[in-house]
């Protein structure tokens, strides 16, 4: 009785043992299955019909009429952060565009997925399961992401071959959605961010000239530092690093990971930071290329002077002598002692806005990322692929923050990076 009691249990255990196998090997052929050309449609596109074909549906039919119109047209598969426009705005998005005969559709059912010329996807809000089941040979897969690998990372099997554009905050992306823009004052043309932007038209001057609406702002600052922050677990280490650095100078820390607020219905660099304060802490949340929020381009908006402390090339997104880098110094010892110096030089203080006679900060930049795909839908002939997207999005891409993980660091400074290069 009890060998055969033994021997049920044991086929049963076996029983579930082999089918937890099937289901593994089922769900590890399945998921990468998704992700590739299985469903792959090789038929032409809607435009290929020369004369008006035989509408199988509706949708087919509205596909013909605006391919044939020459409109490319863009589906948003997900959302941005939960918005279903990917902050695109409402409306005909294209207008003003130098290109302008796209459509973009946050309707999955408008027209058949594998007829839309793009399909965006965000990264952060994409799941394996959730992918179109059709696609058409030409048609493009958008990767959109604005956060930096470091707090994001992405699965690497799930997306070989998959995406043929990516449309990122990464200065080598196919299409650029930056978190601001440099424009020359007096032409109104792009300056920044570029890898290798013109500062031409800025003269660096040490000595700067006395405009009476600049130097009476910097003369009534009375503050030296302060800085808005939510995120108290940044993985950059800025929390811990500012601890250190009000042990040199005064830092005044509004937001959730300090003791001060403003409320979000002021203009709180208008009225808090410019004519207080001379200097405010541009820290990002990781150390990443390319890496460069709105915490740069909030302040370079107002006659304050920005601290950074960041993974990227700041030359490539602001003018010279805009900002002081963190990562100059040795120490937030040795950084507020800079600081107190040029709050007690206004002068020298002064000469870091010098930079905006020649320059502004741009407005728009969401316009520009819509303009520029566009453009590219319409400039490219034949797709191109990413064999695997978590190497270009994510391999060797934050440098910095990897030191800081394989090191007794809580925060970087000047020699982390000289440990880099030793």
């Amino acid at each position: 009785m009890h060998k055969k009691l033994y021997l049920f249990i044991g086929l049963i255990a076996l029983s579930i043992v082999m089918f937890c196998l099937y289901l593994s090997r089922f769900y590890d052929a399945e998921i990468p299955n998704t992700y590739s050309k299985t469903f792959m449609i090789h038929k032409n596109d809607p435009a290929a019909n020369v004369s008006k074909p035989e509408f199988a549906d509706e949708k087919y039919k509205r596909a013909w009429e605006l391919s044939r119109a020459g409109i490319k047209t863009i589906l948003l598969w997900n959302t941005l952060f939960g918005n279903r426009n990917f902050y695109f705005g409402e409306g005909d998005v294209f207008r003003g565009c130098p290109v302008d005969r796209c459509e973009v559709f946050n309707d999955h059912a408008h027209l058949n997925v594998e007829d839309y010329d793009a399909v965006l996807f965000h990264g952060n809000e994409l799941y394996v399961r959730d992918v179109p089941q059709k696609r058409r040979t030409r048609q493009l897969y958008v990767y959109v992401n604005l956060e930096s690998p470091a707090n994001r990372k992405i699965p690497d099997k799930y997306y070989e071959n998959y995406f043929n554009l990516t449309m990122t905050y990464r200065l080598d992306s196919d299409i650029l959605w930056s978190y601001g823009t440099i424009e020359d004052v007096a032409t109104g043309d792009l300056v920044a961010p570029f890898v290798d932007p013109d500062w031409a038209a800025y003269q660096n001057e040490e000595a700067a000239d006395e405009e009476a609406g600049i130097l009476d702002v910097v003369k009534g600052k009375s503050k030296p530092v302060t800085w808005f922050v939510s995120n108290c677990q940044a993985k950059s280490g800025r929390l811990e690093y500012v601890k250190e650095l009000s042990k040199h100078i005064g830092v005044d820390v509004y937001g959730e990971c300090g003791e001060r607020s403003c409320l979000k219905t002021r203009d709180c660099f208008r009225d808090v930071v410019e004519p207080n304060y001379f200097f405010y802490l541009s820290f990002e949340n990781s150390f990443c290329d390319d890496y460069v929020t709105e915490k740069l381009m909030n302040p370079l908006r107002y006659n304050v002077v920005p601290v950074v402390y960041g993974g990227a090339n700041y030359s490539r997104f602001a003018p010279p002598n805009s900002y002081v880098n963190a990562l100059d110094f040795e120490s937030p010892k040795e950084l507020a002692a800079y600081l107190k110096y040029l709050s007690q030089d206004l002068r020298r203080y002064q000469s870091f806005l010098q930079w905006k006679k020649y320059y502004r900060v741009g407005q728009g930049t969401t316009k520009r990322t819509v303009c520029a795909l566009c453009d590219e839908l319409h400039q490219r002939k034949s797709p191109k692929t990413y064999p695997a997207l978590s190497h270009w999005y994510a391999k060797d891409k934050c440098p910095i923050q990897k030191l800081l993980q394989n090191t007794n660091d809580v925060y970087a400074t000047k020699l982390t990076l000289t440990s880099r290069v030793g």
